[in-house]
């Protein structure tokens, strides 16, 4: 485990959270990730692949996710191929839970300068 303190990591960029609070669900592969995030936010958020492998590639090398074996897959007739499957780490959940305070007292700030009321909607 990285021995940073937690707060170091805070704000997380918005992709960042989002993808913590996925994998605080249980491990997943990068396209299950990406789905998932999708899912969460209905759409309003895609992922790509590319970029999200360079985000877990980012997110493991600061101790706040690890890569764990994944299931393989046998794709008709070739060899077993491993996905890259990720689970958020103790640092992680701990980091997560941080932004996810943090945004709480944003959010109450938000609240109290009344843009948060009926009238304040999109």
């Amino acid at each position: 485990m990285n021995s940073r303190n937690f707060r170091e990591y805070l704000p997380l960029k918005p992709t960042d959270f989002q993808v913590l609070l996925v994998l605080c669900e249980g491990p997943l592969h990068a396209y299950g990730i990406s789905k998932a995030v999708e899912e969460q936010l209905k759409g309003r958020v895609r992922l790509e692949i590319g970029s999200l492998y360079r985000m877990m590639g980012r997110l493991t090398t600061i101790g706040l996710v690890e890569e764990v074996n994944g299931p393989k897959r046998h794709p008709q007739g070739s060899p077993a191929q491993r996905r890259r499957t990720y689970r958020i780490t103790k640092l992680g959940r701990r980091v997560a839970r941080a932004e996810a305070y943090r945004l709480q007292e944003v959010l109450e700030v938000a609240h109290d300068k009344e843009l948060l009321t009926e009238s304040g909607g999109l």
